[in-house]
């Protein structure tokens, strides 16, 4: 086990640095003066200030040196000038009551765009200068050391996942005697096993993992009733257990050997510390990334939020508990009564309450687990509406802009955090706003052609800038129009709901390692045809209104091309509503390591390249050829990111030769030694994550797999009218059929 000297550990200092709290003082100033000190000047001047302001932020954005603070603090300057000037514009000039209807067309437009200027503002706030704290190092005496107990949550899922994250659990790099690993079996409750239908089911699963738990050398523990779901289930092991920390795990989420060695020096250096969180990496793509056609990884929702978000939080110590991958301290938890379960994302609640009593958070942006993502749509609804309607709890029930004890920018963090979950509900508005004008004549946007080049077109670009400024490095540009698009029709009616009754919803938990054995387009896309239909229909109505309205063409050009835009999101969101086929249980992980095989019957050892693995094998490549037969064993040596060195026995299951380059499909030879060595080399290197975890976007990229989601989106649009029309065509084509037979066979009896 690797230690450093004690003498190297620092307290952790959370919060606000001095070096960002005075910029942010001068911010909130200058802002003020910029937009109300120029609130008289003319609208010629308008367009000078404004365009001078897009073009500064566009020259920072481009500049090389793209994270300096200075740099960075201008470009939060400029954006949060232009966000404010032009919605204060928009509340002052253009709301100008024309009629009831109109009226509340009017009043939902700005409503939404006051919403997304809000959640604009949060963002500039929470990310302009994130945190990114440091890994310290352990003590060299172990007697200093917690002890810790691993808490692996599990419900429903397969038996072979748990396996493996239990057996990484147990591999962990800390002293013997200060680690306990616990599946903590939801699946296998006294009430689920006297259930009169599924109580065999119950039973046999409670067996199954009992003993697993005793073959690997973990504990079992699971409880009478399946109250509070998963927090309920954490509260029934925090009284049966007695670690001073508490690291959690998804049953999915397998650690790495060093996850340990870089998160518990946080605990020793600040006793008020509560929570260091850790990225949670996945090894598959959601659903909208497994619907490229293309070999590429993509983690873009996830990437933002732990690559970029979380830093930033940080910063505020407002980094939160996300319900996995997170070591707490059991005291902090016991003060509180242990993970709330007032909503159902109680791992949120769990921190407002916990900052709110001053203790502190850390996030370590190291990947040190990896997951599963969703692997269907309809798994991928579940959590983003657990997601979306448990932060709304908060929001409604603990609101954290009141609570007591939490700090301005902790409050703000939450805020931020519990209303960007709204989203669906504006763009829907977005959707069909341009074609309630040109459809049906209302008048929700009052604005000539050139106000609008004077406020709203520098504040719309800038916002493209600044987004790719601040978040490019984690999501492609145009992305998150993608991923709100797509999730906002299936969020919306969830969200309304818990506004409705904050306390109706219930816990569900998302599905893992799930297969499916053929590509569809999913049944969720139906919402996109109607939107796509609504905006061509209006788009189709733009130049009889341009052409018969001459007092109105500065508005019909405006709507016409907003509902270019509207087609253009519908089209690749249907792309991205497209189900891939997947029927591995263990994903393919994309590498590049060097390695060498022995071939026995030749007494050679042959340097080669590992170009991906997994937990039951990998694949190699040579350059030229090697006599290597499929079906015969061999060995493969390989070294991990710290150099340690592992040796398998592998079964040649494939064998291609691609000219002067032999590919050879490798299969493990399982023994129990052979398990645990897999485990340890395939996922318990943090080095391999951070490799793949920390990639760079490009723009073209990016534009390339957009026309491809639109390419999809056109084939999802033409087989399902295709299908449309052959249902409709069905009757009428059956009647003339049924209609030539009659009259052939009277013809035939006369």
């Amino acid at each position: 086990m690797t230690r450093g000297p004690a003498k190297l550990l620092k307290p952790s200092t959370p919060g606000v640095r001095p070096e960002v709290a005075t910029p942010l003082a001068l911010l909130g100033l200058v802002t003020y003066l910029l937009l109300f000190g120029n609130a008289y000047y003319s609208p010629d001047t308008h367009l000078i200030i404004n365009w001078a302001m897009l073009a500064g932020i566009v020259i920072l954005c481009l500049l090389p040196i793209r994270r300096h603070p200075v740099q960075r603090f201008l470009v939060v300057l400029l954006s949060a000038y232009l966000s404010l000037r032009y919605i204060v514009w928009r509340g002052t000039e253009t709301l100008i009551y024309t009629g009831p209807a109109d009226f509340v067309g009017m009043s939902l437009l700005f409503g939404a765009e006051f919403y997304s200027i809000a959640i604009h503002i949060f963002g500039l706030f929470i990310n302009c200068w994130p945190l990114r704290s440091p890994i310290l190092p352990l003590p060299q005496d172990p007697d200093r050391l917690p002890t810790v107990d691993v808490f692996i949550p599990t419900y429903d899922e397969p038996d072979e996942i748990i396996r493996v994250t239990v057996t990484a659990a147990l591999q962990m790099d800390y002293p013997e005697g200060k680690l306990q690993v616990y599946i903590m079996d939801d699946g296998g409750t006294a009430d689920k096993r006297n259930h009169p239908a599924h109580g065999a089911e119950a039973w046999e699963r409670h067996y199954r993992l009992r003993r697993m738990a005793q073959e690997l050398g973990a504990h079992y523990l699971t409880r009478e009733h399946n109250t509070h779901a998963k927090a309920g289930n954490i509260n029934h092991a925090l009284k049966a257990t007695g670690g001073d920390i508490i690291l959690v795990l998804d049953c999915d989420h397998v650690p790495t050997r060093d996850m340990l060695q870089n998160t518990v020096g946080h605990f020793l250096a600040d006793e008020k510390l509560f929570l260091v969180q850790t990225p949670h990496f996945f090894i598959n793509p959601t659903p909208v990334e497994k619907s490229l056609p293309v070999k590429h990884r993509l983690s873009f929702e996830n990437d933002m939020f732990y690559r970029v978000i979380q830093p930033g939080l940080n910063n505020w110590n407002g980094s939160f508990f996300c319900g996995s991958a997170a070591l707490l301290r059991r005291k902090c938890l016991l003060e509180v009564g242990g993970i709330a379960g007032q909503t159902i994302t109680e791992d949120a609640e769990t921190a407002v309450e916990l900052h709110a009593r001053g203790y502190n958070s850390v996030y370590i942006q190291h990947p040190m687990v990896c997951g599963l993502s969703p692997e269907s749509y309809d798994d991928y609804v579940i959590q983003r509406t657990r997601w979306a309607q448990g932060m709304l709890q908060i929001l409604l029930l603990s609101n954290p802009l009141f609570k007591r004890g939490l700090s301005l920018p902790q409050r703000i963090c939450y805020a931020n955090s519990c209303t960007f979950w709204m989203f669906g509900i504006a763009r829907l508005i977005y959707f069909i706003a341009p074609a309630s004008y040109l459809l049906f004549d209302l008048n929700i946007y009052n604005a000539s052609l050139s106000l609008i080049l004077t406020y709203a077109i520098p504040y719309l670009i800038s916002i493209f800038f600044v987004m790719d400024y601040l978040y490019g490095e984690a999501r492609q540009p145009f992305f998150s129009e993608i991923y709100e698009s797509v999730q906002s029709m299936f969020l919306m009616p969830a969200v309304i709901s818990v506004m409705l009754n904050p306390r109706k919803p219930a816990f569900k938990v998302t599905p893992k390692g799930q297969s499916m054995d053929s590509d569809f387009l999913n049944p969720n896309a139906a919402a996109f045809f109607l939107v796509l239909i609504v905006n061509i229909v209006a788009l189709a109505a733009t130049g009889p209104r341009w052409y018969y309205e001459p007092l109105y063409r500065d508005v019909t050009i405006i709507t016409g091309f907003w509902c270019i835009y509207n087609t253009l999101i519908a089209l690749i969101s249907l792309g991205a509503f497209w189900e891939r086929r997947q029927i591995r249980q263990f994903h393919r992980i994309d590498v590049d390591e060097p390695g060498s095989v022995y071939v026995p019957h030749a007494n050679r050892e042959f340097p080669c390249r590992l170009v991906n693995l997994s937990f039951t094998g990998l694949r190699i490549e040579f350059e030229g050829d090697v006599d290597v037969r499929q079906g015969e064993n061999v060995l493969i040596r390989v070294k991990d990111s710290g150099g340690r060195p592992y040796e398998f026995k592998v079964t040649v299951r494939m064998r291609q030769q691609f000219g002067n380059r032999l590919s050879l499909g490798l299969e493990f030879v399982m023994d129990a030694a052979t398990y645990r060595q897999a485990v340890q080399f395939v996922y318990g290197d943090s080095g391999r994550w951070a490799r793949m975890w920390h990639h760079t976007n490009k723009l073209s990229e990016g534009l390339y797999l957009i026309g491809i989601f639109v390419i999809m989106g056109v084939r999802g649009l033409t087989m399902n009218a295709l299908n449309l029309l052959r249902t409709l065509m069905a009757p009428p084509v059956r009647l003339m059929i049924n209609a030539r037979k009659a009259l052939a066979h009277n013809t035939t009896k006369s």
